[in-house]
Formats: structure tokens, sequence, C-alpha cells
């Protein structure tokens, strides 16, 4: 998604629209092919957009943002979109760099014959969402956004919503190495909420500066992208057949182990891109 065209002129509700029309455009510009399966991308991009969506209006709405009805579409249709791309993840990147580890002697075909059956209909289940009412209402609802009627200056309203959000992910960084799952999940989102703000931001501050900060932030949500999605996928792997199936269970717990290596080598990264990114100059 391009940055959207934000001026510090604008008024806060102003920006609103901006960003929330460019988080529509975004979604919009995927639909048509995450509704027709052929592009595994443009469901990874339309769920994207949908998080954006949700981001914009957590920053810019009049109201709260998680107690409306076009929050509760927002969290469904995500949902729906988000376990077909957790198997698109295993299936499409974590099987094929498994079985390269293995030198293509792993045996996965059976397994990934489940899984590729699984994907399918969790496919269709994506696609019956975004032809769904609720796919509509929630476009109606964002193109006539209720926003905030902020007065203040837009450059400070943005240094106060990026202030917050730094403020939320140092919290957990500070303690990263003893946060269990469930933590590292929340510094996930947290590390996710100052990256959309500070993009959707990015345009009324220097854009050397914010692009220096971007590339560490990035780095730090890839990282704890790669956790989770190995989380993800290890969940699904025990999930994919009968234990008694011997051939399948010895595939899966091959890839499992390789998933669980996967996320010990992005743990033992994490530490050094936190530390970068504390270092690295706010641009705001």
């Amino acid at each position: 998604m391009r940055a959207p065209a934000l001026h510090p002129a604008m008024s806060p509700r102003q920006a609103g629209r901006v960003v929330t029309a460019a988080c529509l455009r975004h979604f919009q510009a995927n639909l048509a092919g995450a509704k027709a399966g052929v592009d595994h991308e443009c469901l990874h991009q339309a769920r994207v957009a949908l998080r954006r969506l949700r981001c914009a209006r957590k920053i810019f709405s009049a109201r709260d943002a998680d107690g409306d009805a076009a929050a509760a579409d927002l969290k469904w249709l995500a949902g729906q979109l988000g376990q077909a791309r957790d198997l698109d993840v295993l299936l499409v990147e974590a099987l094929p760099a498994a079985e390269a580890a293995a030198g293509g002697g792993a045996g996965l075909g059976k397994l990934r014959q489940a899984l590729a059956q699984r994907s399918e209909r969790c496919r269709r289940e994506a696609q019956a969402a975004l032809e769904s009412a609720c796919c509509e209402r929630l476009l109606s609802s964002c193109r006539h956004p209720q926003l905030e009627d902020a007065d203040a200056k837009l450059r400070r309203f943005a240094r106060r919503i990026l202030r917050r959000r730094r403020r939320g992910l140092r919290r957990l960084a500070e303690r990263w190495r003893t946060l269990d799952p469930e933590q590292l999940h929340q510094l996930r989102k947290q590390a996710k909420a100052l990256r959309y703000a500070a993009e959707f931001f990015a345009p009324l501050f220097d854009a050397g500066a914010a692009a220096r900060y971007l590339f560490r932030l990035q780095r730090v949500q890839d990282l704890l992208g790669a956790i989770h999605d190995a989380a993800a996928g290890r969940a699904l792997l025990a999930q994919c057949g009968p234990a008694e199936d011997g051939e399948l269970a010895r595939a899966a717990g091959f890839v499992d182990g390789w998933l669980a290596q996967a996320a010990a080598q992005a743990g033992q990264r994490l530490g050094r891109a936190l530390a970068r990114l504390e270092r690295a100059k706010r641009f705001w």
C-alpha cells in the first residue's frame, strides 16, 4: 500500500478520511484475486488491508473502535482469511524449506496432500466470507467512517499516537526473554500497530528518517512474524491426521521439529533487532 498523502495542514478528521480510503483501496485492489483464489498473495494482501483498516479505526474513530458492528465484522473477516493464510505459509514456504533441509528425503508427499485438502476447504470458506453480507457491510461502513473531530494540529496528533504505540511496544520488549507465547504474540501485535501508524504518518515528517526507523521496525516485525508462523504451523500439524497413520505422523513430526528450530533461530536474532530499534532515532 502506498503511504497515504497526508499534509500537515490537514485536520485529524481529514487525515482519517485519507488513510481509511487508502486502506480501502488496498483491500479492493486484492479483493477480486482473493475471491478467485488464483493468487495466494491476494489473500494475504486482503488480510493485511483489513488489519490496516482496523488500525486506522483505532487511531481516528470517533467512538470505541473495538465495540461496534464494523469492528466485529473486521475481526470476523480477518479471522476467516487468517486460517487460509496460515495454511498457505505452511504449504508454500515451510514444507519446501523443510524438505530442502532434508535433502528431499523427508517423505512429505502424504502430509502435503492432507494439508492441501484442508487448505482448499479453508480457501473456499475465505472466499465465501469475502462474498458475504458481512464484507459488503464492512465496505459500506468504511466508505463513510465516523471520525474523531479532534482540533489538534495533525503533527501533534500523530506524535501523540506514535509515542503511545511505542510505549506499548517497549513495555513488552524490555522483558522479551521472559515472555510466554501469548505475550510474544502481544509483542508482535504492538510492533504491527506501531508500524502501521508510522507508515500512515510518515509523510508528515522527514522521509529519510522515517525510512530508517521503519526499516528497523520491519526487521523486528519479520522476526516476530517468523515465530508466530512457526507456532501456527505447529498447531496445524498437530491436527493434520490420525496418530495411527505412521507415515503422516513421521512427516508431521519432522516438519514440527524444523519449525521449532526456525522459531528458535528467529528468537536468537530478535534481541539484537529490538536493541537496534531501541537505539533508532524517532522520526517524529
